[in-house]
C-alpha cells in the first residue's frame, strides 16, 4: 500500500530530502511516497525512524492515507 509520508519538522510534503529511507517522489511530484506492504514492514519502518506517526486522510476519504513523522512540535508553530 503507497502512503504519503513527510516530517513535522519539515511543514510541507516539499522538502528536498527524502522524509524516511524508501520514500520516493509522487509522479506530479508534490508529495513523497512510501510503499508498506505489511505490518512487518510498518514495525520496521517505526524501529529505523525512532518517531512518533500520525495516520490521516489529509485529501478526505477518498484520498492517499498521509504518514506524519511527529519529529517536532507543530503545537509550538501555532503561537
Amino acid at each position: 500500500m503507497k502512503f504519503i509520508i513527510a516530517r513535522t519538522s519539515d511543514g510541507t510534503f516539499l522538502s528536498e530530502e527524502p522524509p524516511a529511507p524508501g520514500a520516493v517522489r509522487s509522479a506530479d511530484n508534490s508529495a513523497w511516497q512510501i510503499e508498506i506492504a505489511s505490518l512487518e514492514d510498518l514495525a520496521r519502518l517505526i524501529d529505523i525512524l525512532e518517531e512518533p506517526l500520525i495516520f490521516s486522510r489529509r485529501q478526505g476519504v477518498e484520498g492517499p492515507t498521509a504518514i506524519e513523522i511527529y519529529d517536532d512540535m507543530r503545537e509550538e508553530n501555532f503561537r
